[in-house]
């Protein structure tokens, strides 16, 4: 049984303290803003409410904090009142709020500082996964005391993985997010196309799940070439730029704004005068690489 401290049991935060607690570990939890319905929920599977961070890591083995941004988090670990302030320094912290990954890192070298332990641990996945214990956990920091932290993440999470020093979590979090967030737009941007084309939406989204363009870049056309260094072409960037355009000029005829295209026809048309130009269209992983100076 772990002796764990929660901080921040809002929508997501208080399902995964739950969990802690349906697992048999002993779990004190702080949050001055807690709704009274999560503050019950916790107190009736028998979890401790403190009214100060003082009172909470007393005498924990592990604290986690799960805020809704860095400022919350810095306040919490290096405020007059935090983390860092206590006499207790023997527990591990791990930071499972979504920040950016210099504020990760940073709040990090401060706890180094003080010989504890911490890592970046934020969460992928949605509210009902936090529920039923089936988060993906992006985790950063030591090596070495991974396993120390990895059976209490998996109270909370079916996947956890380790990838790399600290910061790593926070990163591949934003990098999962940043995929996710702007193929939603496209997503959006396309269904539009398709209400304005007078397409049943429902005959679009079952072909659109058959091909590339639902199944997604990583799971049909990467693995097959990127991963391969093969830039032997099937489908050229040209005529991906020619049909880019197309979409873009039915879009204009239908009065649709496809924002996100016009930025992408940019990068192809630059690609286009290039060598890439009659390379497969995965080759613009390596064009993006190129104009970022990346490898």
């Amino acid at each position: 049984m772990s002796k764990v401290g929660f901080i921040g049991v809002g929508t997501m935060g208080c399902p995964m303290a739950s969990n802690i607690l349906s697992k048999g570990n002993n779990l004190k939890f702080f949050d001055p803003y807690v709704q009274e319905e999560n503050k019950s929920k916790l107190l009736n599977l028998g979890g401790q409410y403190c009214t100060t961070i003082k009172e909470l890591l007393d005498d924990r083995d592990f604290v986690i904090t799960m805020l809704p941004n860095g400022n919350n988090v810095k306040e919490v670990c290096l405020g007059d009142d935090g983390l860092l302030k206590q006499e207790k320094k023997d527990f591990i912290h791990i930071d499972m709020s979504t920040i950016l990954p210099a504020d990760s890192i940073a709040i990090n070298k401060e706890f180094e500082s003080h010989n504890i332990k911490m890592f970046d641990a934020p969460v992928a996945r949605l509210v009902n996964n936090a529920i039923d214990g089936t988060l993906l956990i992006l985790v950063g920091g030591d090596k070495d005391s991974f396993d120390e932290i990895k059976p209490l993440l998996e109270t909370m999470g079916s996947d956890v993985v380790y990838c790399g020093i600290s910061g790593s979590g926070s990163k591949m979090k934003i990098i999962n997010n940043y995929m996710s967030i702007v193929s939603n737009i496209v997503t959006a941007e396309t269904l539009s196309l398709v209400e304005k084309s007078g397409i049943d939406l429902n005959l679009a989204i079952n072909l659109l799940t058959t091909t590339a363009a639902g199944k997604g870049h990583l799971n049909v056309s990467y693995p097959i070439k990127v991963l391969n260094n093969d830039v032997s072409p099937g489908f050229k960037n040209t005529l991906a730029l020619k049909d880019l355009r197309l979409a873009l000029e039915q879009g204009a005829l239908d009065g649709i704004d496809l924002s996100t295209g016009k930025s992408a026809l940019k990068i192809y048309e630059d690609a286009d005068k290039t060598k890439f130009k009659d390379l497969d269209w995965t080759s613009m992983f390596n064009f993006i690489k190129q104009i970022n100076n990346i490898g």
